[in-house]
């Protein structure tokens, strides 16, 4: 798996670099979006993209039918190399490998909030200042609610979790008065 990453990574980062020089970064980044929502939309697309069956050319006219007018010539000749390279399967990894040299770029962070409850506009506006500030990256906000915290919120940047939920705390406080692992049902 490892191998496979560093892989997409350096397709990622190949294709980072021609849409700089070419000035069609913004473009590559929107092909990016479209095509990943129509693999995470089609089970057959991704079943026709993973197949060892299907050969290359094959696979090259079905990117071409389902992509070819919706998508930037510099991404299709990449798909297209892609599949003429039999790597075709690892395209959700460049993805991804590619959006966080593009946020990097960009200074943008994700950020997801969890709370127990919907937070109102102020309390959204002030979180997403706050790590602005803290980051000096422009934050890509998601908000989701989970009940189970039962208080307070979770906010994860990257690999970093910040728990100030009343779970978290109750755990803490278990954990404390009675030297075990946390009870996760309190």
């Amino acid at each position: 798996m490892a191998s496979s990453t560093r892989i997409a990574q350096r397709y990622a980062s190949a294709l980072m670099d021609q849409s700089l020089a070419d000035g069609t970064l913004e473009s590559i980044n929107s092909d990016f979006q479209y095509i990943m929502k129509a693999v995470h939309g089609s089970d057959e697309l991704v079943a026709v993209l993973n197949s060892p069956v299907i050969r290359h050319n094959a696979k090259i006219e079905i990117l071409k039918e389902v992509f070819g007018s919706h998508i930037s010539t510099l991404m299709m000749n990449f798909l297209i190399m892609l599949a003429e390279k039999r790597r075709e399967s690892i395209l959700p990894d460049i993805a991804a490998s590619f959006t966080e040299m593009y946020n990097e770029e960009k200074k943008l962070i994700p950020v997801g909030f969890t709370s127990a409850v919907e937070l109102d506009e102020s309390m959204r506006s002030s979180l997403i200042q706050t790590i602005a500030k803290r980051t000096g990256k422009t934050v890509l906000p998601t908000f989701t609610v989970d009940a189970a915290l039962k208080g307070g919120i979770t906010i994860r940047i990257a690999d970093t979790m910040i728990d100030a939920s009343l779970r978290h705390q109750l755990d803490m406080l278990y954990r404390e008065l009675t030297g075990s692992v946390a009870h996760s049902s309190l």
